[in-house]
């Protein structure tokens, strides 16, 4: 029996700084078994500063700007943890969040760069916007194009970044029709003093041929709003200011036990290795190698990527490491929004055209290297001869449907389509626990901790109802245990929403790889603490389960709830037929979404809106429904919408039903993917399962008319509910659902005439 290297050890890379990236690639190249590699991350994509001047004159998009996390940790096969880090215990071994588990780590790589250092100038935290987070610089200088191009435009910080970007700014404003008063302000008497001198000169030169002001060997005192001031108590006025300043170092390292510098970033030695913890290593802007200072700049990152690979890995097997020395001398093109470029090497510093080109092929090529991952897709598992034979002949029941059998896909999708030490599971649980009390959960729902029985004894329902059960197990459809915690709970707990019922109690199915015994305690605790939370939110308790290893990882949940007795008659009929609506109260497209992902073609966007909606409870939609006198319901899950929907319109007397494919709510890059084609993989089942009219579309046929169409089929895990109602509360409730933030609307009618499900709507 071949077995799975079980995981020996775990490797967190955190943050996606240009560094760290190398690293992340090469483990994906080659990778070392039984070693699990996990990316935490606070922002799903990580954009690459040296294209953001061009970005802002309109030379690059966003998409062009940044490296897609959720792709890269696909790609090598981690973990992908986008949550905010808020410290370290350098000494445990652990990284810290506000909101979810620790997580555990045997070596441990840091690449999170710095922050705008606002605090230098007073009121600049309130009045200026700093180009550090790239992401919310982005934000801001959107909404600055949407507001109508302020006239008046200051830039504080003399350096290469701050030229380059007043630049930029100024010819995207002409080349809007805008005139911009721009002034650069500087504290050194010199442009780019890092540069060469001519460089600087250059520089000098290009800024005033723009038309922009220089404030140079000022230092700016204070900002309030709208104006800037100096210490000799002048003042210049501004609409819009922009700060390039030196980065700090997050504030919360000085917690953390690692060593550190006079300015607070990480102290490493010249292997990258902290200087305090041989286990922990560090490189960009976070981490300062004190033998060989150099400038907090992308070139240096870039050229450490490669070290920092070799060295984690030749840490890992106990090798010698390799030293990186930073390049004394280095070249650096600094664009001059003119179709040109200034080019500085050590002491030489010239300008031409063709420097911009250079920068531009050597930006593209850098970010090929990430942009464009692609996982070879395996071959499909044909079927024996002779068996395939007898499938064709006819001599089976299922020949016509035998290679829609999802075994014979190319690859399986995740989602809908041995037992735990005692010492995995009492400390597991024991943290799970703490945690949830602590972020609110009412310790009434927690499992009573030392406590062991061999069956959880329940309370019988309240008078006049009765009890309801289900039970859903998902496999790793994400990567972040935390996360699939709580969409398995959020999933499971669906069931008895659609049965209109209230759950009180949840048993945990958990099947976890082999692995040793602390990386296995800190699997299962982020898994329970994300179901916990779930659980807790919803009112309901968590008594007891079963954990089980080897193998796959799948989280599941038994619920337990009631619901009454005698519900009122439901008079559905013929009559009353049109004015019987269907309302969904998510949107369609996780299984597609989900399956893209797999192959490295959906956006980080996408999967993260996605995940997101699987994470959402229906608890709000349920307790609505029943308001609102809901005539049946179903939740929308593997067998996709146009199944699920068929199936409740028989079940409330109806031949079958209409949906408007115009009005039915989609997550983004559903219809992009669905129209290159792609399927998960019980997508082509479902089809064949229902019965389709698609004569009542108007439209013409094409990709995106197909993809409306296909995404009926699409199976998905944690979908939103399904419900009958009359119009009139129909229109009610969507308003109310959307009021509570829920992508509700109305999708169609019962059909008393027509079996299966009838297209409408303009495409």
């Amino acid at each position: 029996m071949k077995r799975e290297p079980p995981i020996l050890a775990d490797l967190v890379f955190l943050g996606g700084g240009h560094a760290q990236i190398a690293a992340i690639k090469s483990f994906a190249m080659n990778p070392v078994p039984g070693l699990r590699l996990t990316i935490v991350t606070a922002n799903i994509r990580t954009p690459y500063s040296g294209m953001l001047p061009a970005y802002i004159e309109g030379v690059w998009d966003d998409d062009d700007l940044h490296i897609d996390l959720a792709h890269l940790a696909q790609f090598s096969g981690a973990r992908l943890i986008v949550a905010a880090c808020t410290g370290i215990d350098a000494d445990g071994q652990k990284l810290l969040f506000d909101d979810r588990p620790p997580l555990h780590f045997d070596i441990l790589s840091i690449n999170i760069g710095g922050q705008p250092d606002l605090g230098a100038i007073k009121g600049a935290a309130d009045h200026v916007i700093p180009v550090k987070p790239i992401a919310e610089f982005q934000q801001a200088f959107d909404d600055l194009l949407a507001a109508g191009l302020p006239k008046k435009l200051a830039v504080i910080g003399g350096g290469a970044a701050g030229c380059e970007l007043a630049l930029a700014l100024n010819k995207r404003w002409r080349d809007h029709g805008a005139s911009p008063e721009m002034t650069l302000y500087s504290r050194s008497t010199r442009l780019m003093p890092q540069m060469a001198p001519r460089a600087s000169h250059l520089m000098f030169a290009a800024l005033l041929d723009a038309g922009i002001k220089l404030q140079l060997g000022r230092a700016v005192d204070k900002i309030d709003a709208g104006t800037i001031r100096f210490g000799d108590n002048s003042s210049d006025a501004f609409d819009a200011c922009f700060l390039v300043s030196a980065v700090r170092p997050p504030r919360w390292l000085s917690t953390t036990g690692l060593a550190l510098d006079d300015s607070g970033f990480i102290a490493a030695h010249p292997t990258l290795q902290s200087k305090s913890h041989a286990n922990i290593f560090a490189a960009g802007d976070v981490a300062t190698i004190s033998s060989s200072p150099r400038p907090r700049a992308g070139v240096f990152a870039v050229r450490a990527g490669p070290v920092l690979a070799k060295n984690l890995r030749k840490y890992l097997h106990g090798h010698a490491l390799k030293r990186w020395s930073a390049q004394r001398r280095y070249l650096a093109i600094i664009g001059t929004a003119d179709n040109g470029a200034i080019a500085s090497w050590g002491q030489f510093g010239v300008k031409a055209d063709w420097f911009l080109a250079l920068k531009y092929w050597i930006d593209r090529r850098f970010m090929a290297k990430y942009q464009q991952l692609t996982m070879p897709t395996p071959p499909a598992p044909q079927p024996f001869a002779g068996l395939d034979a007898h499938l064709d002949s006819g001599l089976n029941d299922n020949s016509s449907q035998g290679h829609r059998d999802p075994v014979f896909a190319t690859m399986r999708c995740l989602g809908c389509a041995a037992k735990a030490s005692h010492n995995v599971l009492a400390n597991a649980l024991e943290d799970a626990v703490s945690l949830a009390v602590s972020n609110g959960a009412d310790p009434a729902l927690m499992p009573e901790a030392g406590i062991e029985t061999d069956a959880a004894i329940m309370a019988s329902p309240p008078a006049g109802h009765q009890l309801v059960q289900s039970v859903d197990v998902l496999s790793e459809i994400v990567s972040d245990p935390f996360m699939l915690g709580r969409i398995a709970a959020v999933h499971a707990l669906s069931d008895l929403y659609a049965a209109l019922a209230t759950p009180t109690t949840a048993l945990a199915i958990v099947n976890l790889p082999e692995a040793n015994l602390s990386i296995q305690t800190n699997q299962l605790t982020q898994i329970l603490a994300g179901g916990l939370f779930a659980l807790s939110e919803a009112g309901v308790k968590l008594t007891g389960g079963h954990t089980s290893e080897g193998g796959a990882l799948s989280v599941g949940f038994s619920v337990t709830g009631h619901v009454k007795k005698k519900r009122p008659a439901v008079s559905v009929t013929a009559s009353s037929g049109d004015d019987l609506v269907l309302v969904l109260t998510k949107p369609l497209g996780t299984g597609v979404i989900m399956a893209g992902h797999m192959q490295l073609i959906a956006k980080a966007q996408w999967v993260d809106g996605a995940i997101r909606q699987m994470a959402v409870s229906n608890q709000q939609a349920a307790m609505h429904f029943l308001k609102k006198g809901v005539l049946g319901a179903t939740d929308i899950t593997g067998f996709g919408l146009a199944r699920h929907a068929q199936n409740l319109s028989l079940r409330l007397g109806a031949s079958g039903c209409r949906l408007d494919l115009s009005s039915l709510p989609l997550l983004d890059g559903v219809l992009a993917l669905l129209s290159s084609g792609i399927r998960s993989s019980l997508h082509d089942q479902n089809r064949a399962a229902v019965q389709i009219d698609a004569s009542g579309l108007k439209g013409d046929a094409g990709a995106q008319f197909d993809a409306h169409v296909e995404t009926l089929f699409d199976p998905q895990t944690s979908g939103g509910l399904l419900g009958v109602f009359p119009r009139n509360a129909a229109n009610r409730l969507v308003t109310i659902l959307r009021k509570d933030g829920l992508t509700a609307a109305i999708i169609g009618t019962l059909d008393f005439a027509n079996a299966g499900v009838h297209l409408t709507g303009n495409m």
